[in-house]
């Protein structure tokens, strides 16, 4: 299992950072590596709600279905994620510093199969796509009043 685990401190509220990323239709907002998601259970997120979409990463697109396993209100969410060749356990953590927020991602991936061959490769490329997600979710965040 390969673990990645980035961090950004947004000059945002909590309460607003919290609700930005946990919504999965500004997923591909902030995370250019997933061009289409979307909640699928009805009602207001919690642990239980589902969600679809996709992610392209080294030129390949993969469809993915994820369900939340954790939602504490502005302190964490988490899902757990599984696509072709993948299983992920993502984790959000959202803690108050200098009249902001610092957000914490970690993903624990577990790749199997044919996928498992390029699993470096696409670790790396994670890695890099999350550590632009962040910069570019930093910026939408701090462009709101």
């Amino acid at each position: 299992m390969a673990r990645i685990e980035e961090s950004v401190e947004i000059k945002h509220p909590v309460d607003r950072v919290f609700a930005y990323t946990i919504d999965a239709k500004n997923w591909s907002k902030w995370m250019s590596y997933i061009p289409a998601a979307e909640q699928t259970s009805q009602g207001p997120i919690s642990v239980g709600t589902t969600f679809k979409g996709s992610s392209r990463l080294l030129g390949h697109t993969n469809r993915w279905t994820a369900k939340a396993v954790e939602c504490e209100p502005n302190k964490s969410f988490g899902t757990d994620t599984i696509g072709p060749g993948i299983v992920m356990k993502e984790h959000y953590t959202y803690d108050s510093v200098n009249g902001g927020t610092k957000f914490t991602t970690i993903y624990d991936i577990r790749m199997y199969g044919l996928h498992k061959l390029s699993s470096l490769m696409v670790i790396s490329a994670m890695r890099k796509e999350l550590k632009k997600g962040l910069v570019t979710l930093k910026s939408i965040l701090e462009a709101q009043v």
